[in-house]
């Protein structure tokens, strides 16, 4: 039985729905990629347990079509919105790289909406400082192909080729080229710290040991010095994607929590 139901919302943002289980969980993507990040972690979720719905950004996936601001801000008004749409009063919220600082700013924006938080190697609210010669190359990934192989190389403990080549082609298909360095701006510039300090949501935190930069220690000096009920997993052998590079053991993970949480 495919329980995959590919959905446009318009005007609203697009996303795809898998299940029908009275768990309702928002599931988020980060800068490089949409929601077909999480093709490869559907058949290992339970679908009469939860409703996922995986949203796209504007200017991703199925968002393309749709510009905007592009700031953290809009990100929380839109996902409010589809969750009304939707019907669902409350929900868990999951967010992956960019999108770890928009959990932060829905649950405070909305924290009897929000039963708990997931962000996978996240950026916080402080947002990802960078040199001047790492934003000039994050910068260049928007379009120059070999630094975008590179930087997904790198950021996944040197996985193949092949697997460059995938993100490259998911990026460039599936990325609007005007929202890209939009969304760096947010994701480098942003700082809403001292709205969410001791914010009391349940996170849990996830990183890779072969993530750098967003290891463990960045972690403690954010996500678990801010959020009393944040607790952090470190998935070994796993880099910036553990929905991809690990999918059923990062699904389990994920469901475990939400069961937990959801009880």
């Amino acid at each position: 039985m495919n329980l995959i139901t590919p959905v446009v919302s318009r005007p609203g943002l697009g996303y795809l729905q898998h299940g029908t289980g009275p768990e309702c969980v928002m599931v988020l993507h980060d800068w490089l990629g949409d929601h077909t990040n999480y093709a490869a972690l559907l058949p290992y979720l339970d679908d009469t347990a939860f409703t996922y719905v995986f949203a796209d950004l504007r200017g991703y996936g199925r968002s393309l079509h749709l510009s905007g601001a592009y700031t953290v801000d809009e990100i929380t008004a839109d996902c409010l919105a589809l969750a009304d749409q939707l019907g669902w009063p409350r929900f868990h919220i999951v967010g992956h790289s960019m999108t770890g600082m928009a959990t932060q700013r829905i649950a405070a924006d909305a924290p009897s909406r929000i039963k708990s938080a997931i962000a996978v190697c996240p950026v916080s609210a402080a947002g990802n400082r960078l040199s001047d010669d790492a934003r000039a190359f994050f910068a260049s990934t928007t379009v120059d192909d070999d630094a975008l192989r590179r930087l997904v190389r790198f950021v996944t403990g040197g996985l193949s080729a092949r697997w460059a080549e995938l993100k490259l082609r998911q990026n460039r298909e599936r990325v609007a080229p005007a929202c890209r360095l939009a969304y760096l701006d947010m994701l480098t510039g942003t700082n809403f710290v001292d709205d969410i300090r001791g914010l009391d949501t349940r996170y849990l935190v996830i990183v890779g040991d072969k993530d750098p930069g967003l290891d463990e220690a960045a972690m403690h000096a954010t996500f678990l010095a801010w959020h009393p009920n944040a607790r952090l997993l470190n998935i070994p052998n796993c880099g910036h994607y553990p929905m991809q590079e690990c999918p059923p053991y990062f699904a389990t993970i994920v469901e475990d929590f939400l069961r937990d949480a959801a009880a």
